[in-house]
């Protein structure tokens, strides 16, 4: 699963405020691929060991769950995608989205679970290099919806 990073070729960053309004969206499909992603690495482990135990029934079943999970997944991912963010990591449900601030690509960060949008990082630091948006003196007004390439 190719997560395509947004931003830098099609222009499309968020401002804070369009962040946060989005995560009313966003907790579902989310909160979707958390739980899908829990049954996938579930279903592989019960793969595994019905392929050990010779246990075809269940290999079968397994199978067919897989791809329907498998699915499942691919539809959330198109969904993120036409909303501009990239998920970062499918088990915590960590979203970024691209933001430009001061001329420079930034991503707002984003926790499954958390009720807004509060932090960010440079855009290629990590979840674990994220901050306040205080510490970013942020200026809303200052962000476009848009640019166009």
């Amino acid at each position: 699963m190719d997560i395509v990073p947004r931003g830098e070729e099609d222009g499309r960053v968020f401002t804070l405020e369009q962040a946060n309004r989005s995560l009313v969206l966003l907790q579902r499909i989310v909160g979707e691929v958390v739980r899908e992603y829990g049954e996938l690495l579930e279903l592989e482990e019960r793969i595994e060991s019905a392929e050990q135990a010779d246990q075809p029934y269940q290999l079968e079943q397994a199978r067919q769950k897989l791809v329907t999970t498998v699915d499942n997944l691919q539809t959330c991912l198109e969904e993120l995608d036409q909303i501009g963010v990239e998920l970062r990591d499918f088990a915590r449900g960590i979203v970024e989205f691209p933001c430009r601030h001061e001329d420079r690509l930034i991503s707002l960060s984003w926790l499954y679970g958390e009720e807004e949008v509060s932090h960010w990082h440079e855009r290629h630091a990590g979840f674990a290099c994220r901050q306040p948006i205080e510490l970013l003196q942020y200026h809303a007004e200052a962000l476009p919806a848009e640019v166009h390439s």
